[in-house]
């Protein structure tokens, strides 16, 4: 379910820019894991989706380093 909503956030970011250069990262905390299932609290679960200048290396590498020094 998380893979096709970040498709689906990327198809729609793409839609309303009008362009295929769209990085997506999203980080979950799934809280049946964190409250009844193994109550692991620590655990996440992450998706991406590159596309346009995003699938370079270069694009990528300077795109996650940028969001790493901000969080």
């Amino acid at each position: 379910m998380q893979e096709r909503l970040t498709n689906q956030i990327s198809a729609g970011l793409k839609e309303a820019l009008q362009s295929e250069d769209v990085a997506i990262i999203i980080d979950t905390v799934h809280l049946y894991v964190a409250s009844r299932g193994i109550k692991d609290t620590d655990s996440s679960s992450i998706t991406t989706n590159y596309s346009g200048q995003f699938l370079c290396d270069k694009r990528k590498t300077e795109f996650l380093s940028l969001i790493n020094t901000h969080t």
